[in-house]
């Protein structure tokens, strides 16, 4: 089964952003409708004002009833350019004296001095009415006038709009700042998280210390447990490196003495079956000799790499010492091949870390080269911006296509060759790693197999002249 992951710094944040929303969403609901209200409650007062003054102007003449329509009540309610004004005066007896026929003609007549405020429809049209009743006693009687005076809700709409955008605009700048500040504060309190990651991520991977950072109550648990965890890890580690070295060191007496008695043997006039059986024997104890010697040396580098601090190494210069001690230690071994390293003049290229084991990974490449490759064999370092770099080049047949990918494992090697033990470029490999680097390989030009390595300069190193690629 699958397990999907995920972040809680992000489900955080998606919470958050949901509630802000949400609550954004509600506010701005009911701040349409408040804007809505408080935009009809201040021009129905308008309205009921200009309703009023038309009713005012209601008189009996000789002729009956006349309306003298003032011109500040519709110049009262022109607040907007687009808003268009509809009126209709009723008579007691229910007739249209003036005004739009149809305006109101579904509204029950007011027999009592109040107004009535209603929405309608004109022509399609959504409007705002109101409704006002008028008493007025004339030589022919009196009776209850009602005035009807409407208008189309651009001007309501328009000052709902900007009550709204008044509104909203803080609201929307608030939710903005909110969530910003929501998200500085779930990163800032996944930070120790962080400091936990980075510790861990830019030790040296032998480093098996307890983590030193500076944690809240909440986090302190967990790095107690992690810190338990790795002292255990520690322990069970250096336990196998003690066994290994032990063990290593005990068979090489056995080893050497297997080693010895059939090479003594091997001296003596023997029939060829028992030569066979006897030179087969002679070669697996050099083989076995040759991996306890690897064994022991790889538990010393590493106890070496996880109790010395490291320091600052002139590779250039120690890649021509080791080169020089490996030539004329294997000068008696085997016919050499030219072999090309940095020379005294070379400029200086500084990294940091252990000289011996630097100089144990110099060697094992080199040998690699002089036992599986072929000459001339380029030593190269150079500085490459904030790095130095070392490669080893040969004219060999190369890696084979099965083992391509697997090379820097351990005990991996040609199963076309009966030498080595497969622990020399492993070795490489974790040195490398344990100073920060990097190593890879690729085929060569025109034939052969190159080794880079890539180390962080050190700080001076950055200063000095390049050395030769």
């Amino acid at each position: 089964m699958i397990s999907v992951r995920y972040s809680i710094q992000k489900r955080l944040l998606k919470s958050a952003m949901l509630v802000l929303i949400a609550v954004g969403v509600i506010s701005g609901f009911i701040v349409l409708q408040l804007s809505n209200t408080a935009s009809d409650e201040a021009h129905d007062k308008v309205l009921g004002a200009a309703a009023l003054t038309i009713a005012e102007t209601i008189s009996f003449g000789e002729s009956g009833v006349t309306v003298d329509l003032p011109y500040a009540a519709f110049a009262i309610l022109g607040t907007s350019g687009k808003n268009r004004i509809f009126y209709r005066v009723v008579a007691p007896d229910g007739t249209t004296v003036t005004g739009t026929p149809v305006l109101g003609i579904d509204q029950p007549a007011l027999s009592v001095n109040e107004s009535r405020f209603f929405d309608s429809q004109y022509r399609g049209e959504n409007i705002r009415v109101v409704q006002v009743a008028h008493f007025f006693q004339g030589r022919r009687g009196g009776g209850w006038f009602n005035v009807f005076v409407g208008e189309t809700r651009e001007a309501r709409n328009q000052l709902a709009t900007r009550l709204a955008s008044f509104a909203l605009l803080p609201a929307i700048l608030a939710t903005i700042l909110g969530l910003v500040l929501i998200s500085l504060a779930i990163r800032s309190s996944f930070s120790p998280l962080r400091a936990i990651e980075t510790s861990i991520r830019h030790r040296n991977p032998t480093d098996m210390s307890a983590i030193d950072v500076d944690v809240p109550l909440e986090v302190e648990t967990l790095v107690g447990s992690i810190n338990q965890f790795m002292a255990r890890l520690e322990a069970t580690l250096e336990g196998l490196r003690q066994v290994t070295a032990d063990a290593a060191h005990q068979l090489r007496t056995p080893l050497a003495a297997v080693r010895a008695l059939s090479e003594l043997a091997l001296d003596q006039d023997l029939p060829p079956t028992m030569r066979n059986y006897m030179s087969r024997i002679n070669k697996n104890a050099v083989s076995a000799t040759q991996l306890a010697s690897q064994l022991m040396t790889e538990a010393q580098l590493l106890h070496s790499l996880e109790t010395e601090r490291f320091k600052q190494i002139n590779l250039t210069r120690l890649t021509r010492k080791v080169a020089e001690a490996t030539i004329a230690e294997m000068r008696f071994q085997a016919a050499l091949p030219n072999i090309v390293y940095p020379q005294e003049n070379d400029p200086a290229c500084l990294v940091e870390g252990n000289e011996a084991a630097m100089g144990e990974l110099i060697k094992n490449l080199l040998v690699n080269a002089i036992l599986h490759g072929a000459g001339p064999i380029d030593l190269c370092v150079w500085q490459d911006g904030s790095h130095v770099r070392l490669a080893v080049k040969d004219r060999g047949p190369g890696i084979p296509e099965t083992i391509r990918e697997t090379l820097f494992e351990r005990f991996v090697k040609d199963p076309d060759k009966q030498a080595g033990t497969g622990l020399g470029l492993a070795i490489v490999k974790q040195i490398v790693t344990a100073s920060g680097g990097r190593v890879w390989h690729r085929k060569r030009e025109k034939g052969g197999l190159v080794i880079e390595l890539q180390f962080p300069a050190s700080p001076l190193g950055n200063k000095l002249g390049k050395g030769r690629k």
